[in-house]
């Protein structure tokens, strides 16, 4: 199938905005419409998958699709990412909707007729799901400018996974032309059920960091250890002194986590190698622990390579900040989802997830709020974000479109 087959902007929505209202029975209507393209659009984007960096052809079809519904498109910002614009009246304020557009390098493990076209890509986070939903969002209120009293940013973000995209495109001037005064975004959630929207005030996402370690010694033959600094023992120790961190430098009533996911190093069983590496994340939800944490890293790596006569290198790239919703935003959505869209369940969200999300650098000088959009409701649908056999519900395109649409219809 080729993304030129799909139109959303031809759908007969049947609205009728000349009293510049719409109620919740016509956007439920009008959703109901658009679902079905929706849907194919979804797994269209699901079966040709680009890694983060790399989202050309999404990006082009999210433009494109913009373009024909007569959005205003700039394109390339901050790599691929794309701004479209609905303008409504120059002295009306704008708000912004993000959706995400990348995939990540794991193989698609399910059996469906929409599964990854492409070896070892796939949208095992839903940012397809992100990506059609806020299309879907787009089409749906260039139908409705009548009953608009705000101008519209569509945000397609590029490099998610990598914590770099938000902030490339604030650096490559995003916003150079608008300033929105509200920012919202959602991501997929196989644990709530499919359908319903999960709220939370106050921290949502953790901050996160990425780190790579490099480690040299004198490599040699594994009979003769004597003879060498063998970088296997170094790296043994600064990883266990690293998991410690947390559980003995860390206050227990601040949530934190460190982990190691990769480590390479070493070419034969009976050599001592003269270099390894390892990388890995940590995240927390308080600043001052965050800081903390970056520190005791940096002593325990170079002191604990020294102590063995080896040397060591700590690279830092310092991901995203803790994304706090805002409490006013948050409320007021709750108010407007209850209004508009009041078949979509609301649930409270308890916990903050230690997961790291880089929308949260719109949300540096820009008040905003993250929704968790329910997608769970079998088995086949549960699998954990990022997992190889990741899928959603369909059916919760509709709240994903419902709740975009109805912010923007309430916005002041």
């Amino acid at each position: 199938m080729s993304f030129k087959t799909i139109n959303l902007n031809n759908a007969a929505l049947n609205i009728d905005a000349s009293n510049n209202s719409v109620n919740a029975r016509q956007l439920e209507s009008a959703v109901d419409t658009l679902l079905p393209e929706i849907i194919r659009l979804r797994r269209f984007i699901h079966q040709q998958p680009e890694l983060s960096g790399h989202e050309k052809e999404t990006a082009a079809l999210a433009a494109k699709v913009c373009l024909d519904a007569g959005l205003e498109v700039r394109e390339n910002i901050g790599g691929h990412g794309v701004l479209a614009c609905l303008h409504i009246d120059e002295n009306k304020p704008w708000i912004a909707f993000r959706g995400d557009m990348d995939a990540l390098p794991i193989h698609d493990g399910k059996t469906r007729p929409y599964s990854s076209s492409i070896a070892n890509i796939s949208h095992s986070c839903g940012h397809d799901a992100h990506t059609a939903i806020l299309l879907g969002t787009a089409c749906l209120l260039s139908q409705l400018k009548q009953a608009l009293n705000c101008n519209i940013a569509f945000i397609f973000q590029p490099a998610e996974e990598t914590c770099q995209g938000a902030a490339a495109m604030l650096n490559d001037g995003v916003f150079k032309t608008i300033q929105p005064s509200q920012v919202y975004a959602l991501h997929v959630y196989p644990y709530l059920p499919a359908g319903s929207i999960g709220l939370r005030e106050g921290p949502m996402c953790a901050a996160a960091d990425m780190f790579e370690v490099e480690i040299h010694g004198r490599g040699g033959h594994a009979a003769r250890p004597h003879e060498c600094i063998d970088v296997v023992l170094v790296a043994s120790h600064v990883i266990q002194a690293l998991h410690h961190i947390v559980s003995r430098r860390v206050n227990p009533l601040h949530q934190a986590v460190l982990t190691i996911g990769q480590i390479h190093g070493g070419h034969a069983g009976n050599v001592i190698p003269d270099r390894i590496t390892f990388s890995g994340t940590f995240r927390s939800l308080h600043p001052e622990v965050h800081e903390e944490i970056r520190t005791c890293m940096d002593h325990i790596i170079r002191q604990t390579a020294e102590t063995w006569g080896a040397t060591s290198k700590f690279v830092l790239k310092q991901a995203t900040p803790v994304l706090k919703n805002s409490d006013d935003l948050l409320n007021h959505a709750a108010d407007v989802f209850k209004t508009l869209t009041p078949d979509i369940k609301c649930i409270d969200i308890h916990e903050a997830s230690m997961g790291g999300e880089d929308f949260a650098e719109f949300m540096r000088e820009i008040p905003g709020c993250l929704f968790r959009l329910g997608t769970g409701s079998s088995p086949e649908t549960r699998y954990p974000l990022h997992h190889p056999n990741f899928d959603i519900d369909e059916s919760s395109l509709h709240s994903g479109i419902a709740a975009f649409t109805a912010l923007a219809l309430s916005a002041k």
